[in-house]
């Protein structure tokens, strides 16, 4: 691997595995700061993002907004919903579910209808924001800086698959992502 790409793969590690060791290591900071840095505070959270971009760089290209566009839409309602006060139920065991079934999906997404993935991604992205929502306590700029946030992990694997399938390791890929689904048994269990 070129010099330039350890940087690359070294300022990502950093980014997504820094977080990790403390849920939430700029409690001093703003709320935006906080919100943004929040979906980066889970390791479910982040792999559910990250499927979601993979997901949206192997799609075929007039489909590649479906899936980010579905999970951001969910991930929004359910924040307000969980800034609201509103209860849903088993949400960890949703946000596990939704890590064991996105990967999979993911790597089957060309033989999926859009709207079955739309509503899918919707569905996860709903319960990952609530969850979040409930945790966060401002609205506004904050919420804006969480979508930001997202978004950016959302980015993180697009620019991955896409990286990946010009490449020609595409298929790599897919078995990877059917196989991610074994982590969600570790969150299922954590649930």
């Amino acid at each position: 691997m070129p010099i330039k790409h350890h940087k690359r793969f070294a300022l990502i590690t950093t980014l997504v595995v820094a977080p990790l060791a403390h849920a939430h290591p700029l409690a001093a900071h703003s709320v935006a700061w906080q919100a943004f840095i929040h979906p980066f505070s889970g390791a479910d959270h982040i792999t559910a993002m990250l499927v979601i971009g993979l997901w949206a760089g192997l799609a075929a290209p007039g489909r590649r907004v479906v899936p980010p566009l579905a999970f951001v839409s969910g991930l929004m309602a359910g924040a307000a919903l969980g800034t609201m006060g509103v209860q849903l139920p088993a949400v960890e065991t949703a946000i596990a579910l939704s890590v064991l079934l996105l990967g999979p999906l993911a790597a089957r997404e060309s033989r999926l209808p859009a709207l079955l993935c739309f509503a899918l991604c919707a569905v996860a992205g709903l319960f990952h924001g609530y969850a979040h929502g409930v945790e966060l306590s401002g609205r506004g700029l904050a919420g804006a800086c969480f979508v930001l946030g997202s978004l950016v992990l959302h980015g993180l694997g697009y620019g991955l698959a896409r990286r990946v399938s010009t490449t020609g390791h595409g298929v790599a890929l897919r078995s990877a992502l059917s196989a991610s689904g074994l982590l969600a048994l570790g969150f299922l269990w954590m649930a």
